[in-house]
């Protein structure tokens, strides 16, 4: 009996066949549907994924390439790199930096071997080899545009690493950076006199404008990076005149046509509610997207003592010429320029944010709020070269060899008395 049962077990083992060939068959041919469906869903699924793997290999092959490779190991190499310091200062990987600018929780910075992302501690969290001669920094809420002003490279990159690496074929002028990704570039053409162009976050050329007819000096992007604000002048007899060429990037279209007669366009910003300031020799400029200019502010070149600029923000210190004060500083928020403020010493450096201006002397740092009303000081920020200021009132000092942090709470900050 015993040895009939076995038997019977053994005969009702059904043997999966080993070749993968025959498996699918069977379960293609099973009379239940819910095997065959199993067996159809696996099937789809497996080639569903061999075709995702090889697009991502088409469309990512630069992540594979020898210099990415390099760049990803040198980004981990700075992540590894962590190290306790003082939270109250940044020390430069090398000693030295030529331009800067805030990014996110820290500060990007270059020297014209590498770009740097760091936070406060001496913290580096990314790395990025440059070799620019000049290398100037442009940062958003979450790109860093850098550039080699006189060279012919550029590169964008985020927190993570590069998005685009540019290599062009004229010397850059000057550069501007939107919120989206899109960063502008203003070139010395051969043949033309200068050019404009536009890219994606990834490298791609979306706009260009060039013409013998213009010399273009500077160009802003709108903070949704939609807009392009070009500053040109031309020759108009003996005189020079200044046109802001408005340009949307979605067509190429030209939107207006801002004729500044005789004055020379410096520097043009677009801020955060639409318009362009402008800073000619003669003085600052409102420039509106349909083409209308107002004049806000007369004062020459030679009187302009400093200037710096945020999102939303333009401040500005001239040489005063009425009263005690050495020299008078105005800030323009929301298209609404303030009353001056009267400055005892000339600065050698602002900055502004959300928080207000922050003013670099000879006796140490002052901070006024959006009131310009007077704060706190510091006479421990002596000898920076720049200032930067968070929108949450901390102020970046940056020296030869690293950055200091100043805050109202900070050793030797003191409050200041309005005397206004």
């Amino acid at each position: 009996m015993s040895e009939q049962h076995t038997t019977r077990k053994k005969q009702n083992i059904i043997r999966f066949p080993a070749s993968p060939r025959e498996r699918r068959r069977l379960l293609r041919e099973n009379k239940d549907p819910r095997v065959r469906l199993t067996g159809t869903l696996r099937t789809v699924s497996g080639w569903l994924l061999v075709c995702g793997a090889l697009l991502f290999l088409l469309t990512n092959f630069r992540l594979f390439l020898p210099s990415s490779i390099r760049s990803f190991a040198e980004y981990a190499a700075a992540g590894l790199q962590r190290r306790e310091g003082d939270i109250t200062a940044i020390n430069y990987e090398n000693s030295t930096f030529a331009d800067g600018a805030l990014f996110q929780s820290g500060l990007a910075y270059a020297d014209s071997d590498a770009l740097y992302l760091a936070r406060p501690g001496s913290v580096t969290s990314m790395k990025y080899s440059l070799g620019y001669a000049a290398p100037v920094v442009e940062t958003t809420d979450d790109y860093v545009l850098v550039y080699d002003r006189g060279g012919m490279q550029a590169a964008l990159t985020n927190s993570a690493g590069p998005t685009a690496e540019l290599t062009l074929g004229s010397p850059i002028l000057t550069g501007s950076v939107g919120r989206n990704g899109r960063f502008a570039l203003v070139t010395d053409e051969q043949g033309y006199r200068t050019a404009v162009s536009v890219y994606a976050s990834d490298g791609s050329e979306v706009f260009k404008y060039q013409s013998s007819e213009y010399y273009i000096c500077a160009a802003g992007l709108s903070p949704d990076g939609n807009t392009l604000a070009a500053l040109a002048f031309q020759q108009n007899g003996v005189a020079l005149d200044s046109h802001v060429l408005f340009y949307n990037l979605s067509n190429g279209d030209l939107i207006a046509d801002a004729v500044l007669a005789d004055a020379l366009g410096i520097k043009v910003y677009y801020l955060e509610n639409g318009t362009a300031t402008v800073l000619c020799d003669d003085g600052l400029y409102l420039v509106r997207r349909n083409g209308e200019a107002e004049r806000i502010l007369t004062v020459a070149a030679s009187d302009l003592i400093s200037v710096a600029a945020s999102r939303d923000a333009l401040a500005f210190a001239t040489r005063s010429y009425e009263g005690g004060a050495r020299c008078d500083l105005y800030l323009l928020r929301n298209g609404k320029l303030s009353e001056p403020r009267g400055l005892e010493e000339e600065p050698s450096a602002l900055a502004v944010s959300g928080a207000g201006v922050a003013a670099l002397s000879a006796s140490g740092v002052s901070v006024y709020n959006t009131g310009l009303v007077p704060q706190w000081s510091n006479a421990d920020a002596v000898g920076a070269r720049r200032l930067l200021l968070t929108d949450d009132g901390i102020v970046y000092a940056l020296y030869t060899r690293n950055a200091r942090l100043f805050t109202a709470h900070s050793e030797r900050s003191e409050e200041i008395a309005d005397d206004k």
